[in-house]
């Protein structure tokens, strides 16, 4: 049991580490399309696609490389697991949104050195990835990369 629980550790210590590379690519582009179009929502859809690309060409390559199946069922689940995540960021999103946190609010204790930066919609999806990234994790640890049966 010792085993496995670094292994999973372990995987999820990479899945972390892919993640610093999503999230960057998620955050740019939608601070990309939040900044020149001033959308939220699309830009939140858009910029996670991005993002999911390169997490399941990176996770099924690395993470879960003994688990892979690389098959049509695997990158289905893949992208349900990532839809759901998708899901709960938007939903955080919304629930900050609805708390209060507008670029109105930001402006109160942000310095102004960071307006470039932080706005409003940034901070909400500051909150946001990481609950998303937690979701993603157990959905791929139990649905898409699930041990090989043999």
């Amino acid at each position: 049991m010792a085993d496995s629980n670094k292994k999973v550790i372990g995987q999820f210590i990479k899945f972390a580490l892919i993640g610093v590379v999503n999230t960057l690519v998620d955050l740019i582009v939608f601070k990309i399309l939040n900044a020149a179009f001033h959308w939220v929502i699309p830009a939140q859809i858009i910029a996670y696609a991005a993002g999911i690309a390169n997490s399941y060409v990176l996770n099924s390559s690395w993470t879960f490389r003994e688990e892979r199946k690389r098959d049509v069922r695997e990158m289905i689940l893949f992208i349900a697991v990532n839809l759901v995540s998708l899901g709960v960021s938007i939903g955080v999103l919304k629930l900050c949104e609805h708390c209060g946190i507008t670029d109105t609010w930001v402006e109160t204790w942000r310095p102004g050195f960071l307006a470039w930066l932080l706005n409003g919609a940034f901070v909400c999806k500051l909150i946001a990835t990481p609950c998303a990234i937690v979701v993603n994790f157990i959905g791929n640890k139990l649905f898409v990369f699930k041990k090989k049966t043999e």
